[in-house]
């Protein structure tokens, strides 16, 4: 039977599911605060909703090829539309935070949930080594383009509302759940060959003969971090401290910091967030060509230390047009990491690594990026609007930028594909070899030559 490729139909559901955190996003804090939460209590639902995701998607990821890559994303395409339909019908206080905590929401504007482990798994199965940077390209930029669309949206509604005196929240709660159903029927139309790549690279540790003691061992150990627990953890450590300075300036509090300094609402961070969005989608189709010239690491760090200096910038502009400026300005560069990210941390691990890798790194992100809102609410409180969430945002990117280089400038990468073959050039790059000293063996494993 002709396989056939899931990507399509995984970028697609990434654009609705995107296009819903994106609107929701631009307009779940000033939510909050019409229902009479404080900025404290908003800063707080956010930290608790992202530690919630946190714990959720490291138990799920792991669990993953056991429970069903499927019927994970089945069910947490249902649990989109019980939070959208809970908020938009529930105005009871204990309710809307048991929605927004325990439900699938994204402050940041851009992911939540176990989604983006479970289908980065699958891309990474089903994609060739030398094509697993321009997949991930693709699979970011409709992300960012639904959620582009999205803030797009939620603006323009917000200000249509307005001016008829409409309450409009209720209708995009409404919007959000039936993303979800849409979501449910995506994923329920998938087929997937059960784990084809990673199967096969259980099948090459399992010596012919083996007794059944060695073969359960074996399959005990696999979908788990093992060979690369050190690496995965260590770059689990310093992503959490990009994601700790992320949390300050997620999407949800970029927008409540311009309406409480610049008394600038939805009307008007709806289109800029439009714009940094599709920036940074249009920034994923350049990413491969710098991976090309620079190597995977490289392209990660110099592309984004200049944009986490930036962010120290925004408090001291006078208007929100300049901030907004270089919000735009920064766009242009600050995502074109996370494709590249990706792909360094799938070729970092064997095949049957992957799901876990992906589940910790991202749980870590999510962990540490709910810290951050509760302590970005305190310090909106009361009047203080100077920025600092901005200041403390760009010291940790700019930290976890140069740690990220100090440490995995040498780390070897995993670079069999599912026909054997490697990206040479970029894998030499990485590790500052020439690639003439490259070859592949008859089983399709890399073998670097000495070189006397």
């Amino acid at each position: 039977m002709h396989k056939i490729n899931p990507l399509p139909i995984i970028c697609l559901a990434k654009a609705i599911r995107t296009f819903g955190f994106g609107c929701i996003s631009v307009v779940l804090a000033i939510f909050l605060l019409d229902r009479g939460f404080s900025p404290i209590w908003v800063g707080a639902i956010f930290s608790a909703t992202l530690i919630e995701d946190a714990v959720v998607t490291t138990l799920v990821s792991i669990m993953a090829v056991r429970i069903g890559l499927r019927r994970v994303l089945l069910a947490s395409s249902l649990l989109v539309v019980i939070c959208g339909l809970a908020l938009a019908f529930c105005s009871i206080p204990l309710v809307v935070i048991l929605a927004a905590v325990f439900g699938i929401v994204s402050p940041a504007g851009y992911e939540g949930g176990p989604f983006s482990p479970v289908e980065q798994t699958i891309i990474s199965d089903s994609e060739p080594v030398e094509n697993l940077t321009r997949a991930f390209s693709w699979y970011n930029l409709t992300g960012f383009a639904g959620a582009a669309l999205g803030a797009l949206f939620a603006g323009a509604a917000v200000g249509f509302a307005h001016a008829a005196h409409a309450d409009i929240y209720p209708a995009m709660f409404v919007l959000y759940a039936l993303g979800g159903s849409v979501l449910a029927l995506l994923y329920g139309s998938m087929r997937l060959e059960r784990h084809s790549g990673m199967l096969a690279e259980l099948n090459r540790t399992v010596e012919p003969g083996a007794d059944s003691a060695d073969v359960g061992d074996t399959l005990k150990s696999a979908f788990t971090l093992h060979r690369s627990k050190k690496h995965v953890l260590k770059l689990g450590a310093l992503q959490s401290l990009d994601a700790l300075g992320g949390g300050f300036v997620a999407q949800s509090l970029i927008a409540y910091w311009f309406y409480l300094r610049y008394q600038a609402g939805p009307e008007f961070t709806g289109p800029i967030f439009f714009w940094t969005n599709v920036l940074a989608a249009v920034s994923f189709t350049v990413a491969p060509l710098i991976v090309k010239r620079l190597g995977l690491l490289k392209t990660m760090v110099f592309t984004h230390l200049p944009c986490s200096l930036a962010l120290c910038l925004i408090p001291f502009m006078p208007d929100a047009a300049s901030a907004g400026l270089i919000l735009l300005v920064r766009s242009l560069f600050s995502s074109m990491d996370i494709p590249v990210r990706q792909a360094f941390t799938m070729l970092m691990v064997s095949p049957d690594e992957r799901p876990a890798a992906a589940g910790v790194i991202s749980a870590a992100r999510a962990m540490s990026q709910g810290l951050s809102p509760l302590f970005a609410g305190i310090s909106m409180s009361g009047g203080a609007v100077f920025g600092l969430p901005f200041i403390f945002a760009g010291v940790a990117k700019s930290i976890y930028d140069v740690g990220l280089y100090a440490f995995f400038a040498g780390v070897p990468l995993h670079s069999v594909s599912a026909n054997g073959s490697i990206l040479a050039e970029e894998l030499a790059m990485e590790r500052n070899i020439s690639p003439q000293a490259m070859s592949i063996d008859k089983k399709g494993e890399e073998k670097e030559l000495q070189l006397v």
